[in-house]
């Protein structure tokens, strides 16, 4: 049996892991949703920095970290999973506004990926 390619998504997960050590570098994981313990989150977007992102899996078909979800609790860690085909785009910046409009800001993007659940929807 052939091993299977890597998703790309591993790689990008794998450089904000290493990027993680600059307090300057922020990224911006846009999905379709992903997982929490209170169950789904529809078009969620991430916000990972050094001090909004701990514990990071990077599995083979999914990443799980803990993040802040709740603006109401900021020392409440939310454990989140995603799957890689919810992902619809990363972006990078130096700080924590953002621009998907620069292509060097980009470090993901599959917009087939967002256009597929816009029709589908969760799969069950």
């Amino acid at each position: 049996m052939m091993p299977s390619t890597p998703h790309p998504l591993q790689g990008v997960l794998r450089q904000i892991q290493a990027g993680l050590g600059d307090s300057q570098n922020h990224y911006l994981v846009c999905t379709n949703y992903f997982e929490t313990e209170d169950g789904p989150v529809l078009l969620g977007t991430l916000h990972l920095q050094q001090d909004t992102l701990w514990n990071l899996v990077i599995d083979a078909d999914s990443f799980r970290c803990e993040v802040l979800l709740h603006p109401d609790d900021p020392q409440y860690r939310s454990l989140v999973t995603v799957n890689y085909d919810q992902v619809w785009q990363v972006l990078r910046g130096d700080g924590p506004n953002f621009s998907g409009e620069r292509a060097e800001n980009i470090l993901y993007e599959n917009t087939e990926g967002l256009s597929t659940f816009a029709r589908q929807g969760i799969a069950e």
